[in-house]
């Protein structure tokens, strides 16, 4: 696939901004819910979260930014845009997640909820690198990783845009964040409904271990 791949999300997220806020709205609490309650029981209200790939804002920012200090990272200005009238409570940036604008050990927790898979599995490993990097001793991170294998994936029409997902199975992934310096928490497989489709991400809880 001979094409910018960030370049491809980029400017899909771009055209699909209402579209996305719809599929997140058909998809329900459960997953969600869980997540972000073990988030609230790890985590002390008024702590500093950096979330990956914050979209829209829509539920995820806005509530973590009910409870806590935080900063939402985004390669799409649109999602952006949005981002900032529905979770007006959050910082939020423009950026690449594997290259990140934060010092070393700012955050007490980073997120990615969804968006790891927009990134080429190969830089998987620098991204979780960054993660750790930017991460208080002790603090969490929370990711929505690939549940199966995916190298090298392409949709012509994605909720109405072209669209790149690239991931590793959920093992592979599990064994990335703990070589990259963490001590999962958990790591579990979770199936969730796309317009009809069951879709397996593996959700992975761990902890910066040093």
């Amino acid at each position: 696939m001979n094409v910018d791949k960030k370049a491809l999300v980029a400017a899909g997220y771009d055209r699909i901004t209402e579209s996305y806020l719809r599929l997140v709205a058909s998809g329900g609490p459960r997953v969600r819910d869980k997540y972000l309650a073990i988030i609230a029981d790890r985590v002390a209200t008024g702590a500093r979260i950096l979330e990956l790939g914050c979209g829209a804002g829509e539920p995820m920012t806005r509530r973590l930014s009910e409870r806590y200090d935080v900063v939402g990272l985004d390669i799409s200005a649109n999602q952006l845009a949005l981002a900032r009238k529905n979770a007006p409570r959050a910082r939020l940036l423009r950026g690449d997640m594997v290259r990140l604008p934060s010092i070393n050990a700012t955050f007490d927790a980073v997120t990615a909820f969804y968006s790891t898979t927009h990134v080429p599995r190969v830089e998987h490993p620098s991204l979780l690198a960054e993660i750790h990097r930017v991460l208080r001793p002790n603090a969490l991170v929370v990711l929505t990783m690939g549940g199966s294998d995916n190298p090298d994936g392409y949709e012509a029409d994605w909720l109405g845009a072209p669209m790149f997902f690239s991931h590793y199975d959920g093992d592979t992934n599990a064994a990335l964040v703990r070589a990259a310096g963490f001590e999962i928490v958990s790591s579990e497989d979770e199936t969730e409904d796309e317009y009809g489709v069951p879709v397996t991400f593996r959700w992975l809880v761990a902890q910066r271990f040093d």
